[in-house]
């Protein structure tokens, strides 16, 4: 019963301790990827060759329709994806501008930065595919025309970006260990698990 107490302090600790605009932050970023991108998955697999089965009223009509709600969804998505990606690669690369994350910029930089720039190239390019196919304006009509073949350019580029999405998580790795963490520095959660420790450590000397 006393680890099972032990064992809910350390979690509680971590968790009043968690970075929440972070986690929001990464939260919707994330939603608004899956939104984009699995919806444009279902338009250009499931519903594009569904409705070519329908009279040219009834698929004009259910285009509509649909293009009204996704354009709603498109712009939304954008938005969010475009606020949350600046503040987090803004957030990352001021907290990695500490001594600590020297190892890593000797290791990853260049390829971050390069991976970065490029997925952000290809996220421009589908945010506007994506605003060209849901919009009204005459200036994007030729994609529309062609919007079967526009949203398969669209789903490659967006699995490219999910690509190196992963790529860039993967570098990172963190700053390097410090060899000595003086107890003046022990943050809330670090705390608490040394006391847990004391206790637990007293409690075997005791048996």
């Amino acid at each position: 019963m006393r680890l099972v107490v032990v064992r809910f302090s350390i979690l509680g600790s971590k968790l009043f301790t968690m970075n929440w605009l972070g986690f929001v932050l990464r939260w919707f970023h994330l939603v608004a990827a899956i939104t984009a991108v699995g919806g444009s998955i279902f338009m250009r697999f499931a519903l594009v060759p569904s409705v070519s089965v329908l009279a040219d009223d009834q698929r004009k009509m259910l285009h509509e329709q649909v293009r009204s709600r996704w354009a709603k969804l498109v712009m939304a998505s954008i938005g969010f994806l475009l606020i949350t990606g600046l503040i987090n690669i803004y957030v990352f690369l001021r907290d990695s501008k500490t001594p600590a994350w020297e190892d890593w910029h000797k290791s990853y930089s260049g390829l971050y930065n390069a991976v970065f720039g490029v997925k952000f190239l290809l996220a421009m390019a589908i945010f506007f595919i994506a605003s060209a196919l849901a919009g009204r304006g005459e200036a994007t009509q030729k994609f529309r025309q062609n919007a079967k073949c526009w949203m398969t350019v669209n789903v490659i580029l967006a699995l490219t970006v999910v690509a190196l999405s992963g790529i860039l998580r993967l570098t990172h790795t963190g700053p390097s260990p410090t060899t000595e963490q003086p107890v003046a520095h022990l943050t809330i959660g670090e705390s608490a698990d040394a006391g847990v420790a004391a206790v637990l450590t007293g409690a075997g000397a005791a048996r």
